[in-house]
């Protein structure tokens, strides 16, 4: 019984730290280009690449084109349309799938600057927007991604005349690091999205839209509890976020096949390491759980990061300020790529709904 005690013990401790571990984002070019005709291509057949909707292909030295509709496969490789620049693509070359399409504001052609938001960590890198606006945006990315996750929706966002602020947090790639190297799955992070919230009040902000995606959706919930900025901001749009933390660890152990006690011990051991009672202190959609402005949800029914079922019990319970938009088949923070034309519509909708 010690030793079985002490087995579960030692799996749950390895288990635990899996979230806070850092996971920066970066191009893999696992894949490979078998064939380019016009404008198709011919790219190894994955699961990534045979989901419908919007994309795009990265190769080595900066080139980037968009992947769109499917139009054959085979048990290899996968036949799509392919639109942009495509100088240095060629049969046999190595690419990165990648999900937010764009790798600057500069791919969408706006003017922006980077700057640096001054933060309790030292400077955060940061892109800025410029826009007519006095409410600007915030945008706050997942965990393990990077600024570029933001730029989907960037042209929208311009396009309703929103400045826009494209936020680093603590241990991104070229941004100061926390005491311990780790995620805190919001419970200290928020710092930085009140460091972002600052800076642009600071600089002609008068209200605020805070728009996240994944963990960025617990950073900005932890900001809406604890910050002194709050009451000046004025919507939420977060994009399949990790509101309950319980619910996320317990998902993905059930796709890992870790046993119920071991999880349990895991999720203790976690908040133990994170300095909380429990995880119930990052967990934004526990009964009681004061949510705070009027928000727009986007999940896919696909998400195997987090559960959708928690988020819908979310819109369920507070209609009054959820507008839950559900995405049949989308995988994780992919509801934009899944139909640009449909996230585009219910974007602006509901900003010009609450900005009005």
């Amino acid at each position: 019984m010690v030793l079985t005690g002490v087995g579960i013990g030692g799996v749950a401790w390895y288990f635990s730290p899996q979230a806070l571990q850092l996971a920066p984002d970066h191009p893999t070019y696992s894949l490979r280009v078998l064939a380019l005709r016009g404008n198709t291509v011919e790219v190894t057949r994955t699961d990534d690449t045979m989901r419908p909707g919007t994309y795009s292909l990265q190769w080595p030295a900066g080139g980037r084109a968009t992947l769109g509709a499917i139009l054959s496969s085979n048990q290899k490789g996968v036949v799509r349309r392919l639109t942009g620049n495509t100088q240095g693509l060629k049969a046999g070359t190595q690419v990165h799938f990648d999900l937010f399409v764009y790798g600057s504001p500069a791919a969408l052609h706006l003017s922006y600057r980077s700057i640096n938001v001054p933060d309790p960590l030292g400077p955060m890198p940061a892109w800025y927007v410029p826009g007519r606006s006095s409410t600007w945006v915030v945008l706050v990315h997942g965990r393990g991604m990077s600024r570029t996750e933001g730029m989907r929706p960037l042209r929208t966002l311009a396009g309703l005349g929103l400045p826009v602020l494209d936020l680093s947090y603590r241990n991104d790639v070229g941004a100061p690091a926390s005491s311990d190297h780790r995620y805190h799955l919001g419970a200290t992070e928020w710092q930085d999205v009140q460091a972002g919230a600052r800076y642009a009040l600071a600089h002609g902000a008068r209200r605020i839209v805070l728009y996240g995606y994944s963990m960025g959706g617990s950073l900005i919930e932890s900001f809406l509890h604890h910050s002194p900025q709050a009451g000046r901001v004025r919507a939420a749009v977060l994009d399949a976020p990790a509101l309950n933390w319980n619910a996320v660890f317990d998902f993905r152990a059930n796709q890992l096949g870790v046993p119920g006690p071991i999880t349990a011990l895991a999720k203790r051991v976690v908040a133990w390491r994170l300095g909380l009672q429990s995880l119930d202190d990052v967990n934004h959609v526990r009964p009681g759980a004061d949510f705070k402005v009027p928000t727009l949800l986007f999940q896919g029914t696909g998400d195997t990061s987090v559960p959708f079922a928690a988020n819908a019990a979310l819109a369920r319970a507070r209609p009054d300020l959820v507008t839950y938009v559900q995405v049949a088949g989308a995988e994780h923070t992919q509801a934009w790529n899944a139909n640009p034309v449909a996230y585009t519509a219910r974007l602006k909708a509901f900003l010009t709904r609450v900005l009005r």
